[in-house]
């Protein structure tokens, strides 16, 4: 086990001297404050600090005050209060606010040198724990992840909204059942190259092609800006062109091109297979995209969807926290 550094924070100098004597003796590496306020001065530059133990009755920044600096500054290094007589209440308060136990004054040597060693193994487990998280997060790679390219929904540009529909709902049906069901189809021109996307809105939007048309002539003035319904009425008796979606649903459907209401990604929406799931995250929440186009060299290998990076996090982040309460049990 690693040898424990440790700090003894406590207004009584004649008890920290001791004490301080006694923990060296027992391989342990010791710093003194005798103030709580000089304890997180110290804690500043010595933020590597497995255990502090820490007085709960001090003049000026007490033991509760310093407790919350400390879990604040450094929220792994274990705290040990140290409770005096009618102080034992306010010590249990102390555990609740991330303190690991508590000892009541004088303590048992012994005791302290157990409770101490229990403290740093908390921590050392927590950081290896986090070390490994990071560790999978650096290595990961979107291959494990990513959707490939041959089981997700694609359509030529060329193809009807209908066409676009009937894809969308043929890789539902070949699709892991455990994983989020497809909300888009990929578009892809006569070279066979991706060009393109359609959300399940794109193709709700063709059933109003007139709207698209006047949005374009008013350089998208009411995009997305999320109006009321009132507004939404009024704008839809001004322009009386608009069609009624559902009117000539079929007709529609067959008629209205892919091409014409696809949306074509932008630089930020394609990233590489070999990227790391850090980097996915960033580029994901960034650029508040809700998927991204794989690319291997200059060809386009898959697809990584926000539904199955937030899987991803959700799951390890589950495992993490059971492994937590396995180690307070």
């Amino acid at each position: 086990m690693t040898e424990p550094f440790i700090m003894l924070v406590d207004d009584e100098i004649e008890f920290v001297e001791t004490m301080a004597k006694r923990l060296a003796r027992k391989n342990m590496k010791v710093l003194k404050a005798f103030q709580g306020q000089v304890g997180m001065e110290m804690l500043h530059t010595h933020e590597n600090l497995d255990v502090v133990v820490l007085d709960m009755k001090m003049p000026g920044m007490d033991g509760i005050e310093t407790l919350k600096a400390i879990k604040a500054l450094s929220p792994l290094t274990e705290v040990i209060m140290l409770t005096g007589h009618g102080t034992v209440e306010s010590a249990i308060d102390a555990m609740r606010l991330g303190a690991y136990d508590y000892l009541k004054k004088p303590c048992d040597f012994e005791e302290l040198v157990e409770k101490i060693s229990g403290a740093t193994q908390k921590k050392v487990s927590h950081e290896e724990k986090i070390h490994n998280w990071q560790s999978f997060m650096d290595s990961s790679t979107l291959k494990d992840l990513m959707v490939p390219l041959a089981e997700y929904a694609v359509v030529s540009e060329d193809a009807s909204i209908i066409e676009a529909i009937n894809a969308l709902e043929e890789s539902q049906k070949s699709f892991d059942r455990k994983r989020y069901r497809h909300r888009a189809v990929l578009v892809q021109n006569k070279g066979r190259k991706i060009v393109g996307k359609l959300s399940q809105h794109d193709i709700i939007q063709a059933l109003e092609p007139e709207y698209k048309e006047s949005q374009e002539r008013k350089k998208g003035a009411l995009s997305h800006f999320g109006f009321g319904k009132q507004f939404i009425e009024s704008v839809s008796m001004q322009y009386s062109s608009w069609d009624k979606p559902l009117q000539n649903l079929y007709a529609k459907a067959f008629k209205q091109k892919v091409k014409a209401f696809m949306y074509k990604p932008t630089q930020g929406e394609y990233i590489g297979v070999s990227a790391t799931m850090d980097e996915t995250i960033h580029q994901l929440i960034v650029g508040k995209h809700h998927s991204l186009l794989v690319t291997d060299g200059d060809e386009i290998v898959g697809i990584v969807r926000l539904t199955d990076v937030f899987e991803f996090i959700r799951l390890r982040l589950e495992t993490m926290q059971i492994a937590v309460k396995k180690d307070v049990s």
